[in-house]
């Protein structure tokens, strides 16, 4: 017996696992699996994250149980993932917009002097969050491009013999630039610390300076030798220098140094002691962060300083690093073997920057300065500047002979060679889950050209962009349909925002109910007339069968009687040429254009047939002509026109002139009255004999009192001569005595009538209480006698002294 129960248990646990599995197969994968999509609840949420798709269908169910509107893409297309019952074919958003990627302006790579390097220029994006956009960036240096080189120098003391070196070299490193490119420009700067306590002596004669700008760039190499030698040197107290703000100055200052829009920007940076960094004008009481802004000026002697020293700090290496970007700058740090590892680590973290190890006199300035230079010339690194949203990724084949590595940099390329990049743009996010621009620039480091990308991001689906004003009543008044879904208004919810927020989750007061309001709430009549479901006691969600449709505040309509076309199968041969009207009886409403009683015959072109004969207007001007036959209009009261041609006129268009052909009254003057079309006779008694025939009658004043007349309009066809009736139905003048004195009689007639009916009443009871005391009197029953405790109220007493008869 014990073994039988087992292998009961056991052959129930199998079924059960076996119907589990049944169910999944025909479960959609998006109720059975893990998603990883799930949780999305708008289109532009879910197609922000990579590989997830949107149903945009309007009721997506399985089973009635609403399915989960963000998926994975190769969920919606695999072929083995049917998302049943109601599935989301051609309703499918895989993204928000196509890709598109138009080249704005393409001018070819130069071969020489300045020409262009970088192609394309500008080009213009259109895309969506998470996908790659791929284009191709050309780099060509060319030969004899121009170049501007700014020497700027510490002349601290220590310095002295660097400068009287490079004051001999001068013309030695214009030469050997020269033989590089013919467009060559040279000039000259100095610095040494700010002049304020605790960095140099205030009180010395000869006041140093944090920077000086002696010669603008020029190709005059003697004016520079001239310039670095008239320099001259100066103490200060602490061993670091303020070269980097000297730096800055040098980068930012464009119009004061020269710098050219098309040329390679070179700044030599020699000096044989560390730098200050932000943070050291503390010491001098300094607290305002450096603005990266020129501030050189003139002086009276034509010679230009920096004059902020008192009042910004020193930049970081930051600000630093993004103003050489910024302004596309190369700088060589030339300094002595002990500060080699200093301005290494300081190069490492400014873009476009290396270092050289100058001797201690500097004697090896000119070989220094051209080796640096011919290592930028023959290496290419591509950089960007682009917001935290857009992810950028760099690939060539310039190092590996054809085989593309990820990589921005190339090196050992030669002048006239072309390099090409493959670059991919992914945006990985949206600011605020809206539609942004963005202009990315990608550009050579050093180099002084750019290639503009216009990044166009469409984060939002196109259902989400519409307007939604027409759409409210789709969500019961309160709310938006966009994607599928319902945007509720704030305290609404449901899936048709038919229910209001809050602890009760009342009805929406704008939504109708789910019953008619003659049905009540009984529950006699079903809910949605049997043929939906009630939402939130509010709103009704009707059930249409395959082929067919239900609808209706209370899915009371239904396309059951129409018929069904034999070309394509439809109702009403589809909602383009016609529908089934709400209780229209199963006939088709077509749409103009169509006819038969499916709708599926296109109507003839031509309009013959709503011409009358000797009328220039189509229907008469009263109507409009489709498929042949005219649609009369209707009045301002709602009466129709009647006819083939629309040519009859209602009753109320012909009582002026049956007035004023009868009986000579009306707001017709004569000559308009001879203008009518028909004429009357006058009859004696007005009736309807034949058909189309209808009683149309007018009122008029007539002998002091208002009639009523009567004449005979047909319908059906426009009657020459019109009967009316030649005596009208006129009240009679109300009798105000007869009112007056009736009224007063029964108001009296009433009084009497209600004493009388009072007087009985009161009698009546009176009598009725007298009867029952008599009643009541006889019914007593009680022995007669007298009452033991009764005390007479008199006592006789007798005076023992009196005696009857006596004498005195």
């Amino acid at each position: 017996m014990l073994l039988l129960f087992k292998l009961l248990v056991l052959l129930g646990f199998y079924l059960f696992k076996w119907t589990e599995a049944q169910r999944s197969d025909i479960m959609p994968r998006s109720l059975s699996e893990k998603n990883r999509c799930i949780g999305y609840t708008t289109c532009s949420e879910c197609l922000q994250l990579a590989g997830c798709a949107w149903c945009s269908k309007k009721n997506f169910l399985n089973n009635g149980k609403t399915l989960a509107r963000c998926n994975p893409v190769d969920w919606f297309n695999s072929n083995d993932d049917h998302l049943l019952e109601e599935s989301c074919s051609g309703s499918i958003i895989y993204s928000t917009i196509n890709t598109t990627i138009e080249t704005i302006k393409d001018e070819a790579l130069g071969q020489e002097g300045s020409g262009n390097q970088l192609k394309p220029q500008k080009i213009l994006v259109k895309t969506s969050p998470h996908k790659p956009v791929n284009f191709q960036i050309k780099f060509r240096r060319v030969s004899g491009y121009p170049v501007d080189l700014y020497y700027i120098m510490d002349l601290s003391t220590s310095m002295k013999a660097s400068k009287e070196k490079l004051v001999n070299l001068a013309a030695s490193l214009a030469d050997a630039m020269r033989n590089i490119t013919t467009d060559f420009r040279m000039g000259f700067g100095s610095f040494i610390d700010k002049p304020i306590s605790p960095f140099a002596n205030e009180m010395q004669p000869l006041k140093p300076y944090l920077f000086r700008h002696h010669m603008k760039l020029s190709k005059d190499a003697t004016t520079f030798a001239l310039q670095v030698n008239s320099a001259p040197t100066f103490d200060n107290l602490d061993s670091p220098e303020g070269g980097l703000e000297a730096l800055m100055q040098a980068v930012v200052c464009t119009q004061e140094i020269g710098w050219r829009s098309n040329s390679h920007r070179l700044i030599i940076f020699s000096t044989d002691a560390p730098y200050h960094l932000a943070g050291d004008g503390k010491l001098a009481g300094i607290s305002l962060p450096n603005d990266e802004s020129c501030h050189v000026l003139q002086d009276g002697d034509g010679r230009f300083y920096y004059d902020h020293f008192r009042w910004l700090d020193y930049p970081s290496m930051a600000q630093i690093s993004r103003q050489i970007a910024n302004n596309s700058m190369n700088v060589i740090f030339a300094v002595p073997g002990s500060m080699v590892m200093t301005y290494r680590d300081l190069s490492l973290r400014l873009l476009g920057a290396s270092v050289g190890e100058l001797t201690n006199d500097s004697a090896n300035i000119v070989a220094l300065v051209q080796d640096q230079y011919n290592k930028i010339s023959s290496s290419v690194k591509l950089t960007h500047r682009a917001s935290e949203y857009v992810s950028v990724s760099y690939s060539s084949s310039c190092s590996t002979n054809g085989q593309p590595i990820n990589t921005n940099r190339c090196d050992g390329i030669k002048t006239g060679s072309t390099v090409t990049f493959d670059v991919t743009i992914i945006v990985k996010s949206c600011p605020r889950r809206s539609n942004f621009e963005e202009v990315i620039e990608f550009f050579p480091v050093g180099v002084n050209e750019v290639v503009t990308v216009g990044l166009d991001v469409i984060c939002q689906c196109p259902c989400e962009e519409k307007d939604q004003s027409t759409t409210r009543s789709e969500c019961s008044g309160a709310g938006q349909y966009m994607c599928g879904y319902c945007v509720c208004d704030p305290d609404f919810s449901g899936s048709s925002c038919e229910c209001e927020g809050g602890n009760a989750r009342k009805p929406n007061p704008l939504a109708k109910g789910c019953k008619p309001p003659h049905q009540g709430n009984t529950s006699s009549f079903p809910n949605c007339s049997g043929r939906g479901s009630c939402i939130c006691d509010a709103a009704c969600n009707c059930h249409s069968p395959p082929g067919r449709k239900v609808w209706g505040d209370y899915c009371e309509c239904d396309d059951f009687a129409c018929p069904v076309s034999p070309i394509n199968e439809q109702v009403c041969s589809g909602p383009e040429q016609g529908t089934c009207p709400c209780n229209g009886g199963g006939v088709c409403e077509c749409k103009p254009g169509w006819q038969g009683n499916s709708c599926q015959t296109k109507c003839p072109k031509s309009q013959e047939t709503c011409y009358e004969s000797g009328i220039a207007q189509v229907c008469s001007g009263r109507g409009t002509c489709n498929c042949g036959k005219c649609l009369c209009n209707k009045t301002k009261d709602g009466d129709p026109y009647t006819g083939n041609f629309c040519e009859i006129p209602p009753c109320k268009e012909l009582k002026e002139c049956v007035q004023c052909k009868a009986f000579k009254t009306g707001p017709l003057a004569e000559y308009d009255c001879r203008g009518c079309e028909f004429d009357v006779s006058l009859v004696k008694e007005i009736k309807e004999t034949k058909e189309g025939d209808q009683i149309c009658s007018f009122q008029q004043y007539q002998d002091g009192l208002y009639c009523n007349f009567f004449f005979i309009h047909n319908r059906l066809k426009m009657e020459s001569v019109i009967p009316v009736g030649e005596k009208g139905e006129c009240s009679e003048p109300p009798n105000v005595i007869a009112i007056v004195s009736g009224v007063s009689g029964a108001i009296l007639a009433i009084g009497l009538l209600l004493l009388l009916l009072w007087k009985i009443l009161t009698t009546i009871h009176d009598r009725l209480e007298y009867a029952k005391f008599l009643r009541d009197r006889e019914l007593a029953k009680w022995p007669r006698g007298e009452n033991p405790i009764y005390k007479q109220p008199t006592t006789v007493f007798l005076n023992p002294a009196y005696t009857t008869g006596s004498e005195n």
